[in-house]
């Protein structure tokens, strides 16, 4: 049942980022730039993609970089204990099981000492349900 809870407040999340990122600018910076797997296979990997969702997880090591992408409405499932930052920006600290969900355009660097894994959801019905209305 939590399983339940949780993936109908993820779709729910999703769906509000979705109905925003349709009101912003057409041409706004993060879709100009890449997928994350395309700028950077080295840290970005497909876990699963089907027609309903895409999964990706991301591997930073300890003082690794990844160069500047873009993400449409995802949620990210933090699997380990992380230390990020980007550019001159504070340090977003996160723990294992933490869950948050954004649409973004970044070059996070891990500026902790292990290695930063996360899982990165993105549910394509809600974005094929905004891009068809």
């Amino acid at each position: 049942m939590n399983l339940r809870i949780a993936i109908v407040t993820i779709t729910i999340v999703l769906s509000a980022l979705a109905a925003f990122a349709m009101t912003s600018t057409p041409q706004s910076t993060a879709q100009k730039l890449q997928d994350a797997v395309t700028a950077d296979a080295k840290h970005y990997t497909v876990e699963l993609e089907n027609d309903i969702v895409r999964v990706l997880r991301v591997r930073l090591g300890a003082n690794e970089s990844a160069p500047r992408h873009s993400h449409a409405a995802y949620c990210a499932i933090e699997i380990t204990d992380s230390s990020l930052k980007e550019g001159d920006g504070p340090t977003s600290e996160s723990k294992a099981g933490q869950v948050f969900c954004d649409a973004t355009a970044h070059a996070p660097r891990n500026v902790g000492k292990a290695l930063a894994n996360v899982l990165n959801v993105f549910i394509r019905v809600v974005a094929l349900f905004f891009t068809q209305q």
